[in-house]
């Protein structure tokens, strides 16, 4: 006998000895089967699970099917067999099935078992705080309603079929000893049972949770060893500008889930019905669940508790803002109708003088005349004016008396519909409000104009001996001192001020990347830049040696500088294997040759890293004072490479800390604020560095030399900046808090608080 057909003989035998079946001793329930009826949901996606279950496996029904796992449900359902037609070596019709059944027995491993079973162990414990696990693929388990029926879909094509020989040794076991043993596992092809939630309500539940987080949830109904049902929601939000975070809500009862359903689709209706009023913040809490904060008011979570008595407040407040805008609205009114009293009187005195002029130039042929003609005629006109003014403004504030939108008190508890029509309501009071106020403004404006244009038409008539004798030129003069008229209802421009280039770090860090690595190749030397790589391996070095002379140094800053110098000499012990020394006394930098080929952002290269021990010239013989004449050297390096190259942009950094810090000196800083969340510090610090300030990047050219010129450009190695603080003045902006759910396994998680300390930099 061949030896590979003995090794696999054996391997077999162990297999199924793990398993406890006997393939001359078939037990007699796997031979058995009693036919059902199932029938398959008209749409839905196999390639998703709704529901999670604790079933026996002595209720699961093994059906093989000659076909892969993605094959259309129907035809496997038709294909399928009863696993005792592949378990049947003494017929001649079942042989190719028995003979299948030893082929996916032979190509699984018994390692796969075991891990399988290991992990349905750690699942009977509890499930996991996501619901879903790795291995969630790998089972093809059903339900039939019809037949209240539990069925397992084996596909033969497949190569795992680690989920098959599990559950046999299960079933196995579980008939020997007459037990009860249940497994963890995603039902396929399994709608919503609407205990809690009816699917109109969680679709519904999925779009208003995706327009508060811009991300789709997963919802899913999850039931315990003894049948009880959890409603699962689970997804990201942003919890700080673009930082996200995982959370999950869990509905006990359905009490619970009807509350959180009419509140997340109350605040949906409220944030869409009026989204300048309302916008809501999210949120993660101590359990890791999303919270909604009223951006007015971010330190009170609304809560379905809570929900009523936040409408009846905003409910009042708005309606007590309607009657303020009310009395200005009317103090608007009013005031127009002075402004237009006034300058209908203005337009008409100024049209007089111009009906004189008109009337001298075309009647009067002796300046005697004019005058006399002029002064006989003002005091008439003058005094038929002001009767029509008068009488016209009586008519108006009899006409123009406006009713004020009573703001008593209701009795009755106002709802969702009321809050967005008495908001409404105020919304179109403001900007009545704000288009008179415009108006008024446009008013006052023409006043002026006319007064001025009143004051040049009377030194025009007192000089008119001393202008050409037309109306044109009397335009012309009266007109010279206007100011530039408003349209009604428009704005004054406001003076406009410079807009400085900003910077989104997932839009812009590719072309970023690729221009300040040019820059910093072409304006750096080859020793500055190895001084910035040097920063980011002795950081708490530079920081004391830049701003403190040797001769000066304290006991405890020799020792922090001791401290980083042994460490440093630490890591060169430990990768002294992968130290060669004579390289680098013969080759210096360049110990790989040109035809190593790397692989840099999809791009490849010839380029060698940076050796930190080189850079640094750390050995183990290295002393203190050698090294900070080292550190002091680069120092001297770094300061005129603050000087070659500045931010193109104003953009925010961020640095992250266990405590409050003292930002001063060098600082390295992140420029995507996501990096924060691996590092799980306690403090978030941001600075908005503004356009034209001293920065150093860590691109690309920090961390490789470059002297077969293949490195590829850009910041793919590195997100982080160097700044230098010192001579800057940090003017505190803002302060925030928010909580992050950090999922540590399947199993566990843990939640970090970070405080945000904003800071705007001159």
């Amino acid at each position: 006998m061949p030896k590979n057909i003995a090794e696999d003989k054996d391997k077999l035998k162990e297999k199924l000895e793990y398993i406890g079946l006997n393939l001359e001793k078939v037990p007699s329930f796997l031979k058995e089967f009693i036919p059902f009826s199932y029938r398959p949901l008209k749409s839905y996606d196999d390639m998703s699970y709704k529901v999670y279950k604790y079933i026996d496996v002595s209720d699961i029904e093994i059906l093989l099917i000659p076909t892969d796992r993605l094959t259309n449900l129907n035809e496997k359902y038709k294909l399928a067999l009863p696993i005792g037609r592949y378990l049947d070596s003494t017929s001649e019709e079942n042989l190719e099935y028995f003979t299948t059944f030893l082929s996916m027995l032979n190509n699984t491993e018994l390692q796969d078992i075991k891990d399988l079973e290991h992990e349905q162990e750690k699942l009977q414990e509890q499930y996991p705080y996501e619901v879903k696990y790795d291995n969630n693929y790998i089972w093809q388990i059903y339900y039939s309603d019809v037949s209240d029926r539990y069925f397992m879909l084996v596909p033969t094509n497949e190569f795992n079929n680690t989920a098959l020989f599990y559950v046999l040794k299960k079933q196995i076991e579980a008939k020997k000893t007459r037990t009860k043993h249940l497994i963890y596992v995603p039902i396929s092809h399994l709608e919503y049972s609407g205990s809690f939630l009816v699917k109109s309500q969680i679709t519904d539940l999925e779009n208003y949770l995706w327009y508060f987080t811009k991300e789709w949830p997963s919802i899913f109904e999850v039931y315990n060893k003894r049948g009880k049902m959890q409603l699962k929601i689970l997804g990201k939000a942003k919890v700080y500008e673009k930082i996200q975070s995982t959370y999950v809500i869990t509905l006990n009862t359905k009490e619970e889930a009807v509350e959180k359903y009419k509140l997340i689709k109350a605040l949906f209706i409220l944030a869409t019905g009026l989204p300048e009023d309302y916008i809501f913040k999210t949120r993660i809490n101590d359990e890791g669940e999303l919270t909604f904060s009223y951006i007015n008011d971010e330190e009170k979570v609304i809560e379905y508790n809570n929900l009523l008595e936040f409408i009846q407040n905003e409910a009042s407040q708005k309606k007590l803002l309607i009657g303020l805008e009310d009395k200005k609205i009317l103090e608007e009114q009013e005031k127009a109708k002075k402004l237009k009293a006034i300058t209908e009187k203005k337009t008409e005195e100024y049209l007089n003088k111009q009906r004189q002029i008109a009337t001298f130039l075309e009647c009067k042929k002796t300046f005697f005349g004019k005058v006399k003609y002029y002064f006989s005629n003002r005091k008439k006109e003058f005094q038929k004016a002001n009767k029509e003014r008068i009488k016209k403004q009586i008519d108006e504030q009899k006409q123009n008396k406006e009713e004020v939108i009573s703001v008593n008190k209701q009795d009755e508890a106002y709802t969702i519909e009321d809050l967005i029509e008495i908001g409404t309501k105020l919304e179109n009071r403001r900007k009545m409000q704000k288009n008179l106020n415009l108006d008024n403004k446009a008013l006052e404006l023409k006043k002026v104009n006319l007064e001025r244009k009143i004051k040049n038409a009377n030194i025009y008539l007192n000089e008119i001996e001393l202008h050409k004798k037309s109306i044109f030129e009397f335009w012309k003069f009266t007109n010279k001192d206007e100011l530039p008229s408003l349209n009604e209802g428009e704005e004054e421009n406001k003076s406009k001020e410079k807009i400085a280039k900003s910077f989104e770090y997932e839009i812009d860090i590719e072309d970023v990347g690729k221009t300040v690595d040019e820059l910093q190749r072409r304006k750096l030397s080859k020793n500055e830049i190895d001084g910035i790589f040097a920063i980011k391996q002795a950081l708490c070095s530079f920081q004391i040696l830049s701003t403190t002379k040797s001769s000066n140094l304290t006991v405890e800053q020799k020792e922090i500088l001791q401290n980083e110098l042994d460490k440093l000499k630490a890591e060169y012990q430990k990768d002294l294997e992968f130290i060669k020394v004579k390289d680098f006394d013969i080759f210096g930098g360049m110990s790989d040759d040109k035809t190593k080929i790397k692989m840099l952002n999809n791009q490849k290269h010839r380029e060698t890293e940076k050796d930190k021990y080189n850079i640094l010239n750390i050995n183990p013989k290295t002393e203190l004072t050698v090294y900070i004449d080292n550190i002091r050297n680069y120092l001297r390096l770094i300061k005129e490479s603050f000087v070659k190259i500045s931010s193109e942009y104003t953009m925010p950094i961020y640095l992250a800390s266990d405590d409050e810090a003292l930002l001063e000196n060098l600082q390295i800083f992140h420029l995507d604020e996501m990096k924060i969340l691996e590092e799980k510090k306690a403090y978030l610090y941001k600075l908005n560095w503004k356009e034209g300030m001293p920065i150093l990047y860590y691109s690309n050219i920090v961390f490789y030399d470059n002297f077969n010129q293949t490195l590829p450009l850009g910041m793919n190695l590195s997100d982080e900046v160097l700044v230098n603080l010192e001579g800057h003045k940090l003017k505190e902006k803002a302060r925030d808090t928010f909580k992050v759910n950090h999922v540590i396994d399947e199993y566990t998680n843990e939640i970090i608080t970070i405080n945000v300390i904003e800071y705007d930099v001159k």
